[in-house]
């Protein structure tokens, strides 16, 4: 079995190299790794000529100027990647997507693959992130780390959409389709930067409007990272001024619904979640 990894790197020289030394030395190698520079200035763009002079086979770059950051062109760069992947002809059975900040055991790759091709299924898969030595309290696929099937992935359409809640997307489009997503918890990965640094978790809230989530469910989310202190209370605060701003509406296409019949079923399967907890309770 076969894959490919998924980079979009901006201003990432400090940690940028062990996350691809780690993805070098898999006991399973990867056929490529393409990195997308989104307008790094920091020195990522030499850091990457070197890594390209020592690998020149196994890395391609794909240098992009700089127009400051935006979160909406993680995406789009991912996309431009897997789109650069299948000019080169990269005919694998999965592909990686990962942060330029993480680093992964040498098994980590392998381990997924052994799993996803014994269970047919599992559309979208990825281990347990740890932050500063905090295991996330996730319990679903990681954005950064994940692996995909790629005949799901090209099955959907082959690219990500260009909205607040891309990551959380695949995954409710891999149920809708009768696959399964799976956290693997015992696998386990490091990011060197906390999450949402960023962004600071308001467009996680945009995105669950614009996925359609049940309004017990969104608060219920909000309460429960902030009691676990997932995201701590400003994060979680955060979250939910974006769900709140996003329900008034907004002239924002990031922002915007996804189609109708994901939003219904993500409804419906989150309406059947709250039924059993309710019943659980009584």
């Amino acid at each position: 079995m076969s894959y490919w990894v998924a980079i979009v790197a901006r201003n990432a020289s400090k940690h940028l190299p062990s996350t691809l030394d780690s993805l070098i030395h898999q006991s399973l190698k990867p056929k490529q790794l393409v990195i997308v520079n989104d307008g790094s200035n920091d020195g990522t763009g030499k850091l990457l000529l070197d890594y390209v002079k020592r690998y020149p086979n196994l890395l391609r770059v794909l240098t992009l100027p700089d127009n400051g950051y935006d979160i909406r062109r993680v995406p789009r760069n991912i996309n431009l990647a897997y789109r650069s992947a299948a000019a080169l002809g990269l005919n694998t059975e999965y592909f990686m997507i990962s942060g330029d900040d993480c680093t992964y055991p040498s098994n980590y790759v392998a381990e997924h693959i052994a799993r996803m091709t014994s269970e047919s299924r599992i559309a979208v898969a990825s281990g347990r992130s740890s932050t500063e030595g905090n295991l996330s309290e996730e319990h679903s696929p990681s954005g950064s780390g994940r692996m995909i099937r790629c005949s799901f992935w090209n099955d959907i359409g082959g690219r990500y959409p260009i909205k607040a809640g891309w990551e959380t997307w695949l995954l409710y489009k891999a149920l809708e389709k009768g696959f399964q997503v799976k956290l693997f918890r015992d696998l386990t990965f490091h990011h060197a930067r906390p999450r949402g640094a960023k962004h600071q978790f308001e467009y996680w809230g945009a995105a669950m409007h614009s996925l359609g989530y049940h309004p017990l469910y969104a608060v219920g989310r909000v309460a429960k990272n902030m009691v676990g202190r997932y995201l701590a209370i400003k994060g979680s605060l955060n979250m939910l001024r974006g769900y709140l701003r996003a329900c008034l509406g907004s002239a924002d296409l990031f922002i915007s619904s996804f189609e109708p019949s994901l939003r219904k079923f993500v409804l419906t399967e989150q309406s059947r979640r709250i039924a059993k907890v309710v019943t659980g309770l009584l």
